[in-house]
C-alpha cells in the first residue's frame, strides 16, 4: 500500500514537472515569435517560419520512432538497455546524413535565406539528440533531467534570441544564436548521459563500421512502424488545411486554422501525463500485468474526464473566445471551435491507448490504425467540405478520431506481445 502511494506520488510529480515545463517553454517560444514579428521584416519573419516548418518535417527522419522505443526499453531493462541506447544513438547519426543532404540542397537553392534555412534546420536536428537523451531519462522516470533540458532549450533560445534581435534585428544572427544554445544543451545532455552510466566515454556513441549490426537491425525492425506512424500523424494534422486550400477558399483556411490553434495547445495535458505514465506502464507490464491494467484504466479515465471538461469549455465559451481573441471577422470560426472541442475527448483517450499499444509491442498495429485514420480523414473531408464548408474538416476529425478510438480498443484486446529490441 505504501509503495503504491509513493508510486502514485512519483507519477503525479513527474506529470506536473513535465506540464509546467511545457507551459513555460511554449510561452517563452511564443514571446520570441512575437518579438521576431516586430523586429524582423515581413519577408524575414516569413522565412523564419518557413525554415522552422521545413526543418521540423525533415528531422523526423532522424528520429524514426527511436526515442519512444528507447524509453520503453529503458523502462523495462534499466541499465541493461545500454546496447540499445548506444545502438539507437549511432543509428540516429546515420539517419542524419540524408537530412543534412536535403538541408544543403534546399539552402543552396535559396539565394537570400539559404544559410538561415540550413542553420535552423541543423538546430532542429541537434534538438532530436537532446530529446533522445531526455527520453532515456524518461524511461528511468527521471523527468527532472528532461525538464532541465526542455527549459534550457526553449527559455535559453527565447532569452538569447530576444537579446540578439534587440541588438541586431538580423535573422541570420537569430539562427546562429539558436544553434549555439542547442549545441550547449546537447553537450549538457551528453554529460548527463555519461554521469548516469549509460556510456563510459563519448567515443562509444560514434558509429564504427557498417551501420547494420545485430542491435541496429533489431532497433530498425522495432522502430520503423513508429517512424511511419509519426509521418502519417503529421500528414493527418495538416490534411484539413491542405484540402481546404485545394477547394480554393482562403477564408475557410483562415477560419479553420484560427480554431485549430486554440485546440491544439490543449494536447500538452495528455502529452505530459503520458510522459510520466508510459515508462511506468511499460515496466509494470513486465513485472505486474494487473498493476499495468489498473494504471492504464486509471490514466484513460483521468484523460476522459479532462477531455470532457475541455470539450465543455470550448462548447460553451467557444463563440466568446473567438470573438475576444480574433474579432468579429472570425465569427465563422466559432462553430468550428465547438466541433473541434468535441474531438478533444477521443483525442485524449487515443493519446493513452496508442502509447499502450507501443508498450505492448504492437507498433505495426498502431501504424495500420494511423494509416486507416488518415485515409478516412481524407475521405470524410472530401465528402463533407462541399456540403458543410469550413465545418466539414472538424466533423471529419471527430469521426476519424472516434474510429481510431474503437480500433485501439479492439487492438488492445488482442494477445500481449511484449516485443523487445534486444
Amino acid at each position: 500500500m505504501i509503495a503504491s502511494l509513493l508510486f502514485t506520488r512519483q507519477l503525479t510529480t513527474n506529470t506536473l514537472l513535465k506540464l509546467g515545463a511545457e507551459v513555460g517553454g511554449r510561452a517563452a517560444t511564443f514571446l520570441l515569435l512575437l518579438l521576431a514579428a516586430r523586429r524582423l521584416t515581413t519577408a524575414d519573419f516569413g522565412s523564419y517560419n518557413y525554415a522552422l516548418a521545413l526543418g521540423f518535417v525533415l528531422v523526423q527522419m532522424a528520429d524514426f520512432g527511436l526515442q519512444l522505443l528507447v524509453t520503453r526499453e529503458v523502462a523495462r531493462l534499466g541499465l541493461a538497455a545500454r546496447p540499445q541506447v548506444v545502438g539507437a544513438f549511432r543509428l540516429k547519426l546515420w539517419l542524419c546524413l540524408p537530412v543534412v543532404t536535403v538541408l544543403v540542397a534546399v539552402a543552396f537553392n535559396q539565394p537570400v535565406h539559404g544559410p538561415v534555412i540550413f542553420l535552423l534546420g541543423l538546430t532542429l536536428l541537434l534538438q532530436t539528440f537532446v530529446e533522445f537523451v531526455a527520453y532515456v531519462f524518461r524511461g528511468q522516470q527521471r523527468l527532472w533531467v528532461e525538464v532541465q533540458l526542455l527549459l534550457w532549450v526553449r527559455v535559453g533560445t527565447a532569452v538569447f534570441g530576444a537579446l540578439i534581435l534587440w541588438q541586431t534585428e538580423q535573422l541570420l544572427w537569430l539562427a546562429i544564436i539558436s544553434l549555439l544554445v542547442m549545441a550547449s544543451a546537447l553537450l549538457f545532455a551528453l554529460s548527463q548521459l555519461r554521469q548516469a552510466g549509460w556510456v563510459d566515454d563519448f567515443a562509444q556513441l560514434l558509429p564504427s563500421g557498417w551501420p547494420v549490426t545485430a542491435v541496429s537491425r533489431q532497433l530498425i525492425q522495432q522502430a520503423w512502424p513508429l517512424g511511419l506512424a509519426i509521418f502519417l500523424s503529421i500528414a493527418y494534422t495538416r490534411l484539413a488545411i491542405l484540402l481546404l486550400a485545394v477547394w480554393g477558399d482562403a477564408a475557410a483556411v483562415a477560419h479553420y486554422s484560427a480554431a485549430w490553434r486554440l485546440v491544439e495547445p490543449t494536447q500538452i495535458l495528455p502529452a505530459s501525463l503520458l510522459a510520466a505514465v508510459f515508462p511506468a506502464f511499460s515496466l509494470a507490464l513486465t513485472q505486474n500485468r494487473r498493476r499495468a491494467g489498473q494504471l492504464g484504466r486509471q490514466t484513460s479515465l483521468l484523460l476522459a474526464l479532462a477531455g470532457a471538461a475541455v470539450a465543455l469549455i470550448f462548447g460553451l465559451a467557444g463563440p466568446w473566445l473567438v470573438g475576444w481573441l480574433y474579432g468579429p471577422d472570425f465569427a465563422a470560426s466559432a462553430p468550428v471551435l465547438q466541433v473541434l472541442g468535441l474531438t478533444v475527448l477521443p483525442v485524449y483517450l487515443n493519446y493513452s491507448l496508442t502509447h499502450y499499444l507501443v508498450a505492448r509491442g504492437q507498433q505495426q498495429m498502431l501504424t495500420a490504425l494511423t494509416a486507416v485514420t488518415l485515409l478516412l480523414h481524407a475521405l470524410f473531408c472530401w465528402l463533407l467540405i462541399p456540403q458543410f464548408g469550413v465545418l466539414g474538416p472538424a466533423l471529419s476529425v471527430l469521426a476519424a478520431e472516434s474510429v481510431l478510438l474503437l480500433g485501439c480498443v479492439w487492438a488492445l484486446r488482442q494477445p500481449l506481445l511484449l516485443e523487445t529490441a534486444v
